[in-house]
């Protein structure tokens, strides 16, 4: 029903617009809580291990849809195991110019050139205070271009979320390269994590990466975060690309292409970071196949958007449903017990 009428609906309209009504639309709890329309995460051998979070699912909207936290509840009903909201920002942005968003249909891929539109943290926070009943399942991504910025953010919101996602590696934000330097990483990590004494667990979410160089950077990254005491990484964040249709040239790719990617780079963190961290996989995913690739090779979690977007609100339930089929073929009773191809 999505793909053959509401999203050819939705798709008359430009992106931002669609987006605008979808979470709009995300607001009515008449028909996200309707008995019967969303299966409820209650299969034990879903459950998900994130940094020593228990969580219903392994499957979690990554940050971007909601960036200001205006749609957690409903997010949280159809089916995600958890839901990242933001990216919050100390004050508040307008991001770049427009057009900043282009779809690229045939490959089932956005590029955004978004830049952090925020309504700001003391707009954003006062909503999170709503979802305490199910702080569990809530994640809040932050960013900022000063340490103090960032430090604000967490201390605010760190006692209304079960993790907090630092944002360092969104390629459409002037100023976040300066924390790809591990001195200056490894300095931010200890100050937010010395600011406020909460149980909430710090993720960083690292840049991606493809040739050998830049592997090593990326690695790097990834083991000087952990060492200074992060819980977790997201890996990785959008693929920069040029693209003629943004106001600004250039932007951030997602969606289907990312996921060969997103496997090998969940693999090589995986083997350097070993049991000191978990790592959630976020690019690409689409499929209970890809889902069940990442966790093999070595992520507690994913996290999608893309495909959210392309699929509509059944897709969770379709991931949970379809990942526990394949581990129902291959004898698997719990998520640790993945390993190897798709069955």
């Amino acid at each position: 029903m999505y793909r053959l009428l509401i999203r050819p609906l939705l798709w008359t309209l430009d992106p931002e617009r669609a987006h605008a009504l979808a979470s709009l639309v995300m607001r009515l709890p008449a028909i996200w809580k309707a008995p019967g329309v969303f299966a409820r995460l209650d299969d034990p051998r879903l459950t998900a291990n994130v940094a020593g979070l228990k969580l219903p699912s392994p499957v979690g909207l990554a940050a971007g849809f909601d960036k200001n936290c205006v749609n957690i509840g409903g997010l949280l009903d159809i089916g995600y195991g958890f839901v990242t909201g933001g990216t919050v920002t100390l004050a508040e942005r307008t991001g770049n110019p427009k057009p900043r968003v282009i779809r690229l249909t045939e490959s089932r891929a956005l590029v955004n050139s978004l830049g952090f539109p925020s309504q700001g943290l003391a707009t954003v926070a006062p909503r999170l205070k709503r979802h305490s009943a199910r702080k569990r399942r809530v994640f809040v991504s932050i960013s900022g271009a000063l340490e103090d910025e960032i430090v604000a953010c967490y201390e605010s919101l760190s006692p209304l979320a079960s993790a907090i996602e630092l944002n360092l590696s969104s390629p459409n934000t002037a100023g976040l390269r300066v924390f790809h330097d591990p001195a200056r990483l490894r300095s931010l990590v200890e100050t937010v994590l010395g600011s406020r004494k909460t149980d909430a667990r710090l993720l960083v979410k690292l840049p991606p990466w493809t040739e050998s160089d830049d592997r090593r950077a990326a690695l790097q990254l990834a083991e000087t975060a952990v060492s200074a005491g992060a819980h977790g990484l997201v890996i990785a964040n959008t693929l920069p690309v040029e693209h003629g249709g943004l106001a600004v040239g250039s932007g951030g790719l997602s969606g289907a292409p990312l996921i060969d990617n997103t496997v090998r780079m969940t693999a090589e963190v995986s083997a350097a970071v070993g049991k000191d961290a978990s790592v959630v996989a976020c690019g690409g995913v689409f499929t209970p196949e890809d889902v069940w690739q990442l966790i093999a090779c070595g992520a507690s979690a994913v996290q999608l958007y893309t495909s959210f977007i392309y699929e509509g609100p059944w897709l969770p339930v379709r991931l949970n449903r379809g990942l526990i089929s394949l581990m129902e073929r291959a004898g698997a009773s719990e998520l640790s017990e993945i390993s190897g191809p798709p069955p």
